[in-house]
This record gives C-alpha cells, structure tokens and sequence, in this order.
C-alpha cells in the first residue's frame, strides 16, 4: 500500500509538473510574441518619422539657390506625378571668374567641394536671356570640365549653380516607397505603404502628401515651399 501510494504521488507531482511547465512554456511564447509586435510597431513607427523627416528636409529645400532662375526662365523646382515627385534645389553658388564662351567645355569658378565629378550644374545669365543645365565629368587642375560643351555665350559673373535632384516614388506591388538622390539608384524609404500621393498647388507654392501604411494609419503633412514664393 505504501509503495502504491507513493507511485500515485509521483504520477500526481509529474501531471503538475507537467501543467506548470506547459502554462510556462505558453506564457514565454506569448510574451516573446507580444515582445516582437511591440518591436516591430516600435521599428515602424519609426521608419514612419524617419520618412516624414526625410521628406519635410527634402521639400524645404525644394528651390533653394534657384529663385532667381526660377522666376525668369520657368525652371520647374517641383514636379509631381502619380505615385511620386521630384524636386530640384541648389546646394552652392560660384560666379564665373572669366567669360565662357559658347562651345567651351570648362568653367573657371572659385573652388568648391560642391562642384565635383558627376555634380548637375546650372548655368545662366539674365542680360543674355541664357541658361543650361551641364554636368561636371571631372575637375582638372580644379577646374570644371563639362559633359556637353556650351550652348551660349557667358560672361564673367555669371552665376554657377551644383544642382542637386532628388526624386520619390511608390512601388504598389512591393508596398514600398523609395527615395533617389542624384544618378543613384532608388533606395527603400518606408515598407508596408498601402498608399502614397503628392498634390502640388502651385498657387500657394505648398504640398500635400499622404502616407498610408497597413491600410491603417495614415500620415498627412502640408509644407509650403518657402523657396518658391517669389517676392
């Protein structure tokens, strides 16, 4: 009887036994499961600001250094599509040291680490009613040498502008949002967007964007674009 006790005490300490470690095993699993959705939101949510920074950045500086241009040649320093926009802004400024004459493939300009190889630049002159976009495929001896040569005539005095353009765009099928800079290639920005569009009223020179994300949350911003307005 005693030894028939104790066998049933053992069957009843490992049918406990067995409980607890099973409620154990499912509070761990729940925990790690709820841990990694709290992660995941967590690292979401800030890719979200991450983007909204990124885009708020990039749009302030939409037309910088251009206004001049801008208003006499109408150089678009905004342009909005489905799914996307592109923008345009100057990142520095030089004034030509020497008259460029048309069909020259170099430009004299004080040194600046903006104007570099691969660098977009504009090039233009209000009294001569000119301007060009060109590219620098190389620096020698620290001056600009052009992709394509000149097209016109300018003077000394000049303005020279290192262009910078920059480019977003809404993948449907990957429910990806990517971002380009330059000649680069499009980078991911923001996963998991169920829907993206940009609306541009030109006149108060402002933005409109959504952001959808999961078909859930959605973020909406409106920016003027201070560099466009004109005094």
């Amino acid at each position: 009887m005693i030894k028939g006790f104790g066998v049933l005490e053992m069957l009843v300490s490992l049918s406990l036994g067995l409980g607890i470690l099973t409620v154990i095993i499912a509070h761990a699993v729940e925990t790690g499961r709820v841990a990694k959705k709290i992660t995941s939101n967590q690292e979401r949510l800030e890719a979200v600001f991450h983007t909204v920074d990124t885009i708020k950045a990039d749009l302030n500086k939409c037309g910088m250094r251009l206004q001049e241009a801008g208003k006499f040649f109408n150089i678009p320093a905004f342009e909005s599509s489905q799914g996307g926009f592109k923008i345009i802004y100057g990142l520095a400024d030089e004034a030509l040291l020497e008259n460029s004459p048309t069909g020259q493939q170099t430009l004299k300009i004080a040194k600046n680490e903006f104007f570099k190889k691969d660098k977009t630049i504009l090039i233009y002159n209000l009294e001569q009613g000119a301007w060009e976009f060109n590219e620098i495929t190389d620096l020698s001896g620290g001056v600009p040498v052009l992709k394509n040569p000149l097209r016109s005539d300018f003077p000394g005095n000049s303005p020279v502008i290192a262009v910078k353009r920059v480019e977003y765009k809404y993948y449907p099928a990957q429910r990806v949002l990517k971002r380009k800079s330059d000649k680069g290639n499009f980078q991911p920005l923001l996963e998991e967007v169920s829907d993206f569009y940009v609306t541009f009223f030109p006149d108060a020179n402002s933005v409109l964007y959504r952001i959808e994300v999961n078909k859930k949350e959605q973020i909406r911003g409106y920016i003027f674009l201070l560099n466009l307005v004109q005094p």
